[in-house]
């Protein structure tokens, strides 16, 4: 009979079993280094369990709740530290984009408005811009 096999979640199961490991062994002389120990052997058994098992389609429905789970942490964490991404001169041509001559601070305004007096938000420099 062939067993279903190692996928994504006997993967992340097996790194969290090794890092408790190093962990457990780094506190091996306390009784929560051996618990710690105790856990990691019997995720290692429920590796081996889940890649010889026979019930494909448990083991499957299992991998999809996982992925499901792990899905949503991972586009969470994106989420959190995603990047806001700066619009570019192509992307804004409703805008002329140009700087302070004091301290560089990149500033716009709309474009067609003639001569325009401008106050730069960094340093409260005046000047004026032609946009």
């Amino acid at each position: 009979m062939k067993g279903y096999g190692f996928d994504k979640l006997s993967r992340d199961v097996m790194i969290l079993t090794l890092a408790l490991d190093v962990v457990g062994l780094a506190l091996w002389n306390s009784i929560a280094g051996v618990v710690i120990c105790a856990f990691a052997a019997a995720l290692m058994a429920l590796i081996l369990f889940r890649t010889l098992s026979g019930n494909i389609e448990k083991r499957e429905e299992e991998l999809a709740g996982y992925e499901k789970i792990a899905g949503a942490v991972t586009g969470f964490f994106k989420g959190l530290f995603k990047s806001k991404k700066k619009e570019t001169r192509d992307e804004d041509p409703a805008y002329k984009y140009f700087k302070c001559p004091c301290c560089k601070q990149e500033l716009r305004a709309p474009k067609g408005k003639g001569r325009i007096r401008v106050t730069c938000s960094k340093c409260g420099n005046r000047f004026e811009k032609k946009v």
